[in-house]
């Protein structure tokens, strides 16, 4: 495909991108607030609100205040959770024992008599 084939493609795809807005605009405007209420009053119709009765709302209270607390597999303590700490608290020792190795070995080499000549 040419360049001319692949400019003459985006001008032509801008152009409809630029006037679909008042395309848009127009449908719009068109759509007047009377037309917007008489929707509303049908679904309404359609949908009356409803409300539970109040024995329903307080056998609901006392059913979910009685029920047990329900805790997830995941989120209870258990022998593979203890073995992650002890993983992840070993690596962390690991960690900041070679950070103190890195720590000590800047320190020695600053030191000025540890400079040797280049051979």
């Amino acid at each position: 495909m040419s360049q001319w084939t692949v400019a003459g493609l985006v001008s032509r795809v801008a152009e409809r991108v630029s006037t679909a807005g008042e395309d848009l605009a127009d449908m719009v405007s068109r759509r007047s607030l009377v037309d917007d209420l008489v929707a509303v009053e049908r679904l309404q119709d359609l949908f009356p609100p409803v409300e539970p009765s109040p024995d329903f709302t307080e056998s609901l209270h006392r059913q979910l205040m009685a029920a047990p607390v329900f805790v997830p597999a995941e989120y209870s303590e258990s022998p593979s959770a203890t073995g992650r700490r002890l993983l992840y608290g070993v690596a962390a020792v690991g960690s900041l024992a070679s950070a103190a190795a890195v720590v000590a070995v800047i320190v020695y080499r600053s030191r000025p008599g540890c400079q040797r000549p280049a051979a």
